[in-house]
């Protein structure tokens, strides 16, 4: 299963804006919007509202400006971005059909300007954890673009507003839909499935999954894929056109849906990509890290009330001198890391207006409003931001 909830995320309105999918047993597949708004924490809070107001949630609210992201509902439910085309209901097709509202306008297309940062990176992590392919079936989002119902309900990846029958809608305008890919890193430049970047439509799983500590999928590399790319070929399950190496590629991914066919799986469970039992099936153990591997550094430990008490005491304000640097260096780090505290202020260990001020942003992309954003860390807040910049707490 893929994920549900993206980590970072604001979460917005209540929680539930859809239900089950018509189709769980089509591709995957997102939708990309504009708001035909502008950008920024002003906007991005209106629009949000909007949204809620509207009754036409998306799943994901993210501003190209700011790496700001925020999210109405999980991503294996519907959302309410798109228009029904006659009995069938668009928002309910695939496996997901996850909806992304960006704060642009269609006319001047986001990609000209925007500034991607981790929280696009989890964004398109979390499609590609659904199996979305890195492609664009129907082509083009620039205006005039076709709405074909064939492709729309036949194949997974990437579409525009402009591209879903139904709906008149000629959003994102003409983005690069390369960059959209390359953004997300971890490969996918080609604009249209497989390495070569061919038109053929054809849809090739690409993320990865991490069993008993190795990675296998699109973009892994290790002896281990070496191994398993060697045991396909021992069992006639190859798709290579060369050898088997270390890095995984799309050769790999065709080559290992054979053998999950071979086993009799079927659907999106033959997607090339391996689960534990086949993994095992096919060699017979299941690889671990390398137990002479280094051990990673271990994570710095924050203590809350001693955040909380330089908070408070403010030093930036001259109220007795530095307090509790030490901890205040490590928050205000993870600040810098989501883009909410500058340089300038990162490492002085005060946390003094300007760090209480990138605190609150943090509790409003957490999903907390009014006084319970005032910039003085809680403990949920505090882990959240730990769990996704290497510190635990102490509470």
């Amino acid at each position: 299963m893929g994920t549900t909830w993206i980590a970072g995320a604001e979460r917005l309105g209540g929680g539930d804006i859809g239900g089950s999918m018509d189709t769980p047993s089509a591709p995957p597949r997102v939708v990309w919007h504009t708001t035909e708004s502008g950008a920024g924490d002003a906007a991005f809070d209106a629009v949000g509202s909007y949204l809620t107001r509207a009754a036409s949630e998306p799943h994901i609210l993210y501003d190209p400006t700011t790496d700001r992201i925020g999210q109405y509902g999980p991503l294996n439910e519907s959302a309410r971005a798109l228009r029904n085309d006659g009995s069938t209901r668009t928002n309910r097709t695939g496996r997901v059909c996850i909806q992304i509202e960006v704060l642009a306008r269609a006319g001047k297309p986001f990609t000209d300007y925007w500034k991607p940062g981790p929280n696009f990176k989890a964004l398109m992590a979390a499609i590609r954890s659904w199996g979305v392919p890195d492609t664009w079936p129907a082509g083009s989002c620039a205006p005039g673009a076709s709405r074909p119902r064939t492709t729309w309900a036949t194949k997974g990846g990437h579409y525009g507003h402009c591209h879903i029958p139904g709906n008149d809608h000629w959003d994102p305008g003409n983005i690069d839909r390369n960059a959209i890919l390359k953004a997300a890193g971890g490969g996918g430049s080609a604009p249209q499935g497989g390495t070569s970047g061919s038109a053929s439509g054809s849809s090739v799983a690409r993320y990865q999954v991490t069993i008993n500590g190795l990675k296998y999928g699109y973009g892994a590399s290790g002896s281990h894929v070496t191994a398993v790319g060697k045991a396909l070929v021992a069992q006639g399950c190859s798709a290579y056109q060369e050898g088997p190496g270390p890095n995984w590629t799309d050769a790999d991914t065709k080559s290992y849906q054979k053998w999950q066919k071979k086993l009799g799986y079927s659907g999106s469970d033959a997607d090339g990509v391996p689960g534990e039992a086949s993994l095992k099936r096919l060699l017979g153990t299941l690889p671990g890290a390398s137990a002479s591997a280094s051990k990673p550094a271990a994570k710095p430990t924050v203590d809350l009330s001693n955040l909380i008490a330089a908070a408070r005491r403010d030093p930036g304000l001259k109220q007795g001198g530095t307090t509790h640097a030490a901890d205040v260096r490590i928050v205000e780090a993870a600040l810098k890391a989501e883009g909410l505290l500058s340089a300038a202020y990162a490492s002085d260990g005060s946390f003094g207006s300007v760090t209480v001020t990138a605190y609150a942003k943090w509790q409003r992309r957490c999903g907390y409003t009014g006084s319970a954003a005032d910039g003085i860390p809680g403990k949920a807040s505090l882990e959240a931001l730990g769990a996704k910049r290497g510190f635990k707490v102490k509470a």
